[in-house]
């Protein structure tokens, strides 16, 4: 076992390593493992190419790289396929699963809560008064068939029978496909459902554009649900109600349990990370207190404003659930907010500068929703009014400072309490002998205070949110600025470069290394396809170039290794290394290893890695035909030369056969057609009246000299020839000599062809038959 070590390298298999769902859930594993010095290497096992829409269930081949040096793998949906996994689990490798099972395999699984999160959404609806209620989603991946299964059961529970038509079948987690479904319904038999859940929130939006295009009212004509909470659905109108599965809460609780398994405790089963009901306009939830906005749950009956301002804060802020280090917690946020209006309520004490900052701090490391300040401003405003009603009775609880000076909150009367604090909130500790009260003053101050400190909350609010909006609007900014850069360097980037790698946006920091695919000679082989299982765990790979600095880093250059073992340590680095495949179309030349930062706002499930390495494959691609076209020139310039060299051979030897008797009176050229340079031969000068010196060099040379009312039949004889005709060139035609002479020439050419098919040059004679008459000159030269 590996109890000795302290520090693991944890392998993530996955089909992309980007986007809304795997970057949140690579995003939980790297979050978990940093405080104990864990690295991660995250494998993309999907071609970088893949069209924004396509998403196969299965990737083409397996994934064999770092395998050897992985003290344990996460395994993300259909990344690999069973032999795969089975070959992991025979090297006594400890595997967790996430959203995906294999027979045979004795891992634990990690999930969301499919069933819980499905199960809220349908009632949800049923609350609404929705009796036909759809499901839209593609059933070919274990958790969306776990939503519909739950679904079913919902609706059962509830004396509703599903009908098949309710049943609306994508072909993927995309919008396009849940387009086309809602084009297909309106125009044809129309939507059975008055209310439907979908699988995955890009479905819900493709469905629900596509609706709104063919001119159907949301949440009116179909009420939508959607499963992932993306910020993508916030952006859509109406906005999307969606389950939340706490993508990253998925990967902190896979990670834990891969760690317990590499330490040799025994972990297997099921494990279910909470599901979370974020609903919004799409469901028909709309607040009358709030007029048309929106403030993220229903109001219920008996709910407090306190209540109602941690539900919001939960479904608003990505963090609300995550662990992110001491007093970083919604807890923690709610009981800061509930302090400084206590404060005010009861002593007529705003909040100071420096707990205003720290509330803003607080509330950007909690990540907000992009809606967030939206949602929160009628909650927020909601508690302002009860503390305001609360000084208004003089139903405050007493507020009592300690000697130091700071502020506690005294034990409050029956029911005070309860109605005051959040659910989470500890209850007041009783004063103790060395706390004093402080005198309360006025009500009207108090009241005062407290319309103060909801501004000044609100404010201290919306900077925490509009930093972290203001960070992903640079971020984008800075990502867009790079890709445009490296885009541009790689088109103009030559064999060395990027190899060398200096195509890099300058703002990355992580260290990066590009290894190519080699033969069994070491060779590396450009565009090789790559080899399928059992075969790839065999391939080697070539480190040509890293921006590591290190002696070890460095030493590594040019060198080869099993794919298992790339990358290796010293090429790593700390943290998260991500290793993506160096694809695009028909190649494949090897993988790009990055370290950076997790990407969890893609607009797609592509992450800016996945892009460079297509972009370093489509470069290697052009770098290759480039090299092809320039050995194929010389090859043809070669050709050429020899082909020269015979004619002149020939002409010396005109005894062997008729036809190089003929070709010595005949004036010879040749035109390399790529090039457009012609080759004239000493006769053909003669025969039109140029010196042997005379520069020729162009087929205008031949054409230039054709007479007036022949050059239309030259030109459309040349340009059959150009075209592919099959019959050699072979007409008369006048030319005008140099010494303005008008001359009956006879021109015979064969056009020759590449490897291609590619016409590429152009052989021919040319012969003064001026004087002959017409039938003795068809006849010459036959």
């Amino acid at each position: 076992m590996l109890t000795g070590k302290r520090r693991y390298v944890i392998g993530v298999l996955s089909p992309v390593v980007g986007g809304y769902y795997f970057g949140r859930v690579l995003a939980g594993i790297a979050r978990t493992v940093r405080p104990d010095g864990h690295r991660v290497v995250a494998v993309q096992t999907y071609p970088a190419d893949l069209e924004r829409d396509q998403f196969p269930d299965r990737p083409p081949g397996t994934a064999s790289v770092g395998l050897g040096r992985l003290d344990g793998v996460i395994v993300i949906t259909s990344a690999v396929n069973e032999a795969t996994l089975l070959r992991i689990e025979s090297d006594g490798t400890p595997i967790v699963l996430i959203s995906g099972r294999t027979a045979g395999i004795d891992a634990p699984v990690v999930a969301p809560d499919n069933a819980g999160g499905t199960r809220a959404a349908v009632e949800h609806l049923i609350a609404h008064g929705h009796r036909e209620i759809g499901f839209l989603g593609s059933l070919r991946q274990a958790d969306i068939v776990e939503r519909h299964e739950a679904y079913l059961a919902t609706l059962l529970a509830h004396g509703i029978t599903p009908l098949s038509e309710w049943l609306y079948r994508t072909a993927d987690n995309q919008e396009a496909s849940a387009a086309t479904v809602a084009q297909a319904l309106v125009g044809g038999p129309g939507l059975a459902t008055t209310a439907t859940v979908a699988a995955t929130d890009r479905n819900a939006i493709g469905f629900s554009r596509a609706l709104r295009v063919q001119g159907l009212s949301l949440p009116g004509d179909q009420a939508i649900v959607g499963f992932d909470h993306s910020e993508a659905g916030a952006r859509v109108r109406p906005r999307l109600a969606s389950v939340d599965p706490h993508h990253d809460q998925v990967g902190e609780l896979a990670v834990s349990l891969l760690l317990a398994r590499i330490r040799g405790e025994r972990v297997a089963g099921q494990h279910l990370s909470r599901s979370t009901l974020v609903t919004r306009e799409s469901c028909g939830c709309l607040d009358a207190r709030a007029g048309a906005l929106l403030e993220g749950l229903p109001t219920q009956d008996a709910s407090t404003a306190w209540w109602r301002l941690g539900e919001v804060a939960r479904a608003t802020f990505d963090g609300a659930e995550a662990r992110l280090g001491p007093g970083a917690d919604l807890d923690s946020w709610l009981r800061g907010v509930q302090r400084v209006f206590r404060s005010a309520a009861a002593l007529g004490q705003p909040p100071t500068r420096a707990t205003l900052a720290s509330l803003a701090e607080s509330t950007r490391a909690l990540r907000p929703h992009p809606e967030a300040l939206e949602q929160l401003i009628p909650a927020l405003r909601s508690v302002e009014d009860e503390f305001r009603e609360q000084v208004r009775r003089d139903q405050v609880p007493a507020v009592q400072t300690t000697p130091g000076g700071e502020q506690a909150p005294s034990a409050a009367g029956p029911g005070t309490a309860s109605a005051t604090a959040p659910a989470s909130a500890p209850a007041s500790a009783p004063a103790a002998a060395s706390v004093k009260t402080t005198r309360a003053p006025s009500r009207a101050a108090r009241a005062r205070a407290v319309t103060r400190t909801g501004t000044d909350v609100l404010v201290a609010l919306s900077a925490g949110c509009t930093q972290t909006l203001l960070g992903r609007s640079g971020r984008l900014e800075r990502t867009i600025t790079d890709q445009y850069e490296l885009d541009l360097d790689l088109l103009h980037a030559d064999g060395r470069a990027i190899r060398a790698l200096t195509w890099l946006p300058r703002g990355h920091r992580g260290p990066a290394t590009l290894a190519l695919w080699s033969d069994a000679e070491g060779t590396p082989v450009p565009g090789a396809a790559a080899v399928p299982s059992p075969a790839d765990g065999a391939r080697t790979l070539e480190i040509v170039g890293t921006t590591a600095v290190s002696r070890q880093a460095t030493a590594l250059v040019g060198t080869h290794l099993p794919v298992a073992k790339f990358p290796p340590p010293a090429l790593a680095g700390e943290g998260v290394v991500f290793v993506v495949p160096v694809t695009f179309g028909q190649s494949d030349w090897g993988m790009l290893a990055i370290g950076g930062g997790v990407d969890t706002h893609a607009t797609s499930s592509r992450d800016k890695f996945d892009h460079w390495a297509a972009m370093v494959a489509v470069a290697l691609d052009r770098e290759a035909r480039l090299t092809s076209l320039q050995r194929q020139q010389a090859a043809l310039a070669e050709a050429a030369d020899r082909e020269r060299a015979l004619v002149l051979d020939l002409r010396t030897e005109v005894e062997r056969n008729a036809l190089v008797q003929d070709v010595a009176l005949e004036g010879t050229w040749d035109w390399d057609i790529a090039s457009g340079q012609v080759f004239y031969s000493r006769t053909w000068r003669a025969l039109v009246g140029l010196p042997d010196d005379a520069p020729c060099t162009g087929i205008e040379d031949w054409t230039g000299r054709v007479h007036p009312q022949d050059v239309r039949s030259v030109q459309i004889a040349i340009a059959r020839q150009l075209a592919g005709a099959t019959e050699p060139l072979d007409l008369e035609h006048r030319l005008l000599a140099a010494d303005g002479r008008e001359m009956w020439v006879r021109c015979r050419a064969t056009t020759v062809t590449d490897d291609a098919g590619i016409r590429a040059r152009m052989i021919g004679v040319l012969m003064d038959v001026t004087g002959m008459p017409a039938r003795e000159r068809r006849g010459v030269a036959r």
